[in-house]
């Protein structure tokens, strides 16, 4: 059964029309799967996002207060000269991870001038422009679009996975180095070596799944689905999919966290590209993406999940909770609550991988550094908001082409781009200041504030994880 037809309760009859919210629900929706980018489900304009963002911030202080206590939290939130430093110590992780920024911005562009002529001669997507804007000024759609773009400032980074000329060149390198032997400098064979390839399996796993989700991805394309996750085949999609997403999205967030910790600690500049690195992260990387983009993952679930369940099911509470999530505001909301335990992302570059390891070192993080979280979170929320809006307001000030909305999605995303590398790279200099020290024994233990002036633990370009002494 196809998947626009799998709603029929939902979207029924969901034609572009005056008073026709369906048709609203289902163009957020399509937003939101085929390009990451949140739309409010309602045709009136609403602020919802902002006050999603808040409360999600709100949510985010409490906590750190409940952790650290209300003196040292709040002094860390309004430390300005700290918060300068945390600027910098991210920009400068950016700068040296250069390789790494100049293959997301190639890549980018690469996939998104092959998306746009795929669009270009479509009407789709001026029937889209027209609905946004029958019952919205420019202005508003523009401030709407900023206000849940904040929800999401680490979009272009965790959702890497959408970018299939990306995803392609990453499981190929994976695959290569799965089946090349590991060397020493001298270019012998390491005995016993079984960083990534042996042991775990998650090299496997990564280029295995990942070849299967690029073959997904191809044949829901062919198949006239281009944007809501494609489902006409077995049952046990419904979980295989999401599955396969957040495998691949870990991939890759996890490749841009082993860079941006190796900036932080390679004075000499970068080193060999090591596709292992990043597997030495895994699984803790997939919750990381997980925590960054949840309604990604749960939006295709539940999607793929209401297209094999009885149309009675949409008078139960089950249905109306289906609603929520994929007609209403679910999509925000989620995003907001997902701000709780969005720094988790930093604290993965400098873990062997362990789920228990990256919860464990997340509560570390708030207790030494919860305060400067929450302004840098705060900061990259504003940022990607104003920004966004930006693009919103100057590219639809074009005439209504089939182009013009995929091309106002992609400039916001061109510009919220360099600011989700920031917040990554701002979460990993948070965390890193946030590692144990070693002690001798019998010594003092040294308060959280003295223990993130200290030099960071050594770390061996060949290593591909920095284990935190203990």
């Amino acid at each position: 059964m196809d998947l626009m037809t799998g709603l029929p309760l939902l979207w029924a009859q969901a034609q572009p029309g005056p008073a026709n919210p369906s048709a609203i629900s289902l163009l957020a929706l399509r937003r939101w799967c085929g390009s990451l980018t949140l739309s409010s489900p309602q045709s009136a304009p609403d602020l919802h996002g902002l006050w999603a963002f808040l409360a999600g911030l709100a949510g985010l202080i409490a906590l750190v207060v409940t952790i650290q206590g209300p003196a040292r939290a709040f002094r860390q939130l309004f430390d300005i000269p700290g918060h300068l430093r945390l600027v910098r110590s991210g920009i400068l992780r950016i700068r040296h991870a250069s390789r790494m920024v100049a293959t997301v911005i190639g890549f980018m562009v690469l996939s998104w001038t092959g998306a746009q002529s795929l669009v270009f001669s479509h009407d789709s997507g001026r029937t889209d422009l027209i609905l946004l804007l029958r019952s919205r000024a420019l202005g508003e759609l523009a401030a709407e679009q900023g206000s849940l773009a904040a929800l999401t400032p680490l979009r272009d980074v965790a959702g890497l996975a959408d970018n299939l000329p990306l995803l392609i060149a990453a499981v190929l390198l994976i695959f290569r180095a799965s089946i090349e032997p590991q060397r020493t400098e001298a270019g012998t064979s390491v005995a016993g070596d079984d960083r990534g390839r042996g042991g775990s399996g998650w090299t496997t796993a990564c280029w295995g799944i990942g070849a299967l989700y690029i073959l997904y991805r191809v044949v829901a394309r062919a198949a006239g689905s281009p944007e809501l996750p494609y489902g006409s085949c077995l049952i046990v999609e419904t979980v295989l999919i999401p599955v396969a997403m957040a495998l691949v999205d870990g991939f890759l967030l996890a490749w841009v966290l082993a860079e941006l910790r190796n900036a932080g600690l390679d004075a000499s500049g970068e080193g060999r590209l090591d596709p292992l690195q990043p597997i030495a992260l895994m699984p803790a990387a997939i919750l990381a993406a997980a925590v960054a983009l949840p309604s990604r993952y749960i939006a295709t679930l539940v999607i793929l999940a209401n297209d094999r369940l009885p149309t009675s099911v949409q008078a139960t509470r089950l249905g109306a909770y289906i609603r929520w999530q994929l007609g209403g505001w679910g999509l925000a909301d989620i995003q907001g609550a997902g701000l709780l335990a969005v720094g988790l992302v930093g604290v993965v570059a400098w873990t062997r991988g362990g789920v228990r390891d990256a919860v464990v070192g997340y509560g570390r993080m708030l207790a030494a550094e919860g305060g400067h979280l929450v302004a840098s979170l705060a900061l990259a929320g504003l940022a990607t908001g104003v920004l966004s809006a930006a693009a919103y307001a100057v590219v639809l000030l074009l005439p209504a082409q089939s182009w013009v909305l995929g091309a106002a999605d992609s400039y916001a995303h061109f510009l919220s781009l360099p600011i989700g590398l920031w917040t990554a790279s701002a979460f990993v200099e948070l965390a890193q200041r946030s590692l144990p020290t070693a002690a001798a024994a019998g010594s003092t233990t040294q308060p959280a504030e003295v223990h993130a002036r200290q030099d960071p633990p050594v770390h061996d370009a060949h290593s591909p994880v920095v284990a935190p002494a203990s």
